[in-house]
């Protein structure tokens, strides 16, 4: 256990339910490394917060993370607790994303109202998700069902749900879990079926460059096997380009060999397309395996399909 000069850190959040409890795993972690430590969670209304319309319109995910970020460089808080599949590859100059926690389940789920089975769902059921990702996958996979935009807090899209404006959800199997949720899921969609987003199920902490004591302080806490998983996906995910209208999935994992493995997968908007990729490669290689995965998909027509959502 560590000693710092700094007594109490100021952790920048969303103010919903979930991304608080992402913040103190943040700063409980912190506690816990650093001796005498305290924080103070800075709570920030986002711009994809308030907006409830097609987010493309105010700049993609960078939505839900550019008012936290200014108070970061503002100076208002040394540190943001974020879900890394909301924050962009590029950052803001003099800002980095120094530290993640463990990963959590990367997996996805569908929530029915309560009795229904997802298998059992007639036909023109309808679906809800927000993620071009998801949609395009379910259409692939479930054809027969129809995919309508969903938006709001976890909560808030279960509520819409149990009114009966949808007859199912999709969810990332992680913020149910941390809500303590975990019942209402009825199917969990294993990775060959739903490929995750890149870095989904990862909590990310992001500081100015310039702060060397809160630099120190967060090395603490980063969870390495889950900074090279991390790290190699978003570099893949640069590469491949794209938008918040892009279906692209990825993940990679570490093989029993110690290997990293990366699965990608971009589609197209209606799902009638799916180009996928696999390649392992040794741990320190993590560059040349997401430049490798990104290269295949781009070689099978990822370019297109790309284009085609800008």
């Amino acid at each position: 256990m560590s000693k710092s000069t700094i007594k109490t850190i100021r952790i920048a959040t969303r103010e919903s339910e979930l991304a608080q409890i992402q913040a103190r795993a943040v700063g409980d972690a912190l506690i816990k490394a650093n001796k005498g430590l305290e924080y103070e969670l800075i709570f920030v209304t986002t711009t994809g917060d308030k907006f409830m319309g097609d987010l493309s319109k105010v700049g993609g995910k960078v939505a839900f993370v550019k008012e936290i970020e200014e108070m970061l460089l503002r100076g208002e808080a040394e540190i943001a607790a974020h879900s890394m599949k909301d924050v962009p590859t590029q950052l803001p100059s003099g800002l980095v994303i120094t530290s993640v926690l463990p990963r959590a389940d990367i997996r996805d789920v569908v929530v029915c109202r309560k009795g229904e089975i997802f298998t059992n769902l007639k036909d023109g059921s309808v679906i809800g998700t927000s993620s071009v990702r998801r949609g395009a996958q379910m259409k692939r996979s479930f054809p027969h069902l129809k995919v309508k935009p969903i938006r709001g807090n976890v909560q808030t899209r279960i509520s819409k749900l149990d009114k009966g404006e949808f007859d199912a959800i999709i969810l990332a199997k992680c913020g149910l879990d941390r809500l303590g949720l975990e019942k209402r899921i009825t199917t969990v969609l294993e990775p060959d079926m739903m490929c995750p987003s890149v870095s989904q199920a990862v909590i990310g902490v992001e500081c100015r460059e310039d702060d060397k004591e809160t630099l120190k302080l967060l090395k603490t806490i980063n969870h390495e096997p889950t900074w090279r998983c991390v790290t190699t996906e978003r570099r893949y995910l640069d590469n491949l380009g794209g938008s918040c209208h892009t279906p692209i999935g990825g993940f990679v994992e570490i093989t029993k060999g110690g290997n990293l493995r990366l699965i990608g997968l971009v589609a197209s908007l209606d799902g009638k397309k799916i180009l996928r990729t696999r390649h392992k490669l040794g741990y320190d290689e993590w560059e040349k395996l997401a430049d490798t995965a990104a290269a295949d998909l781009m070689e099978q027509g990822a370019k297109e399909l790309i284009a085609a959502t800008l």
